[in-house]
């Protein structure tokens, strides 16, 4: 709140013009934003209880500013929010409540498929706009499956690949550095091979033309 609170003082302080300017701009640069993003924009209840708050206050002139989501949209949020029943504060015992199924097959799903450890996990879920969902929620979710909840399920990390083939694995690549010539500072390239074994490094060539024979 207090970040907003020179904005608030701004506002007030402005002519109508000079709101209007304000409004225009704020416009523009949202629809740039917008255009960035994806065509849909998935909101929290909490994210869908600060709009409400805040579009009521704006009355029929919301329907002209709206963007993330259609005016249509928010009056129905706003119909079912009115006639929403007040709820009786809940009976049960103090204790972790079950996850939806729905979110525990799509976290095994993710984690079969692609071999994510549980942060990883986690962060895919917060993009899908799945935020009710904690660390250890995750990490019981796996484990109850039994999966490891880090990312090293499978026949064994990458790690431990190259530990028992180090002896005849090699890795090559080019690296260019400046040099100073006859002609000029010119661009040397070399390429090199390391024996992951040995770490020893052999080059192979230098050329100021990697393309030539």
């Amino acid at each position: 709140m207090k970040l907003l609170q020179p904005l608030f003082a701004l506002f007030a302080s402005a002519s109508d013009r000079d709101l209007v300017r304000m409004i225009e701009y704020l416009k523009a640069e949202n629809r740039i934003l917008r255009d960035k993003l994806p065509a849909r924009i998935t909101v929290t209840p909490r994210e869908r209880s600060r709009l409400l708050r805040l579009g009521q206050k704006v009355g029929s002139s919301l329907r002209a500013i709206i963007t993330i989501v259609s005016y249509r949209t928010f009056t129905r949020w706003l119909a079912a929010a009115k006639g929403k029943p007040k709820t009786k504060k809940s009976s049960r015992k103090p204790g972790q409540p079950r996850t939806a199924e729905a979110i525990r097959r799509l976290v095994l799903r993710i984690a079969r498929e692609t071999g994510w450890g549980y942060t990883r996990i986690l962060g895919e879920l917060k993009k899908l706009g799945i935020r009710s969902v904690s660390r250890s929620t995750v990490v019981n979710i796996l484990k109850d499956a039994g999966l490891d909840p880090g990312p090293n399920r499978g026949t064994g990390s990458w790690d431990e690949f190259l530990m028992r083939h180090a002896e005849t694995l090699w890795a090559c690549d080019f690296l260019s550095v400046k040099s100073a010539t006859l002609h000029g500072v010119v661009d040397l390239y070399i390429l090199f091979f390391i024996h992951v074994g040995s770490r020893r490094a052999f080059v192979a060539g230098i050329t100021p033309n990697p393309t030539g024979e």
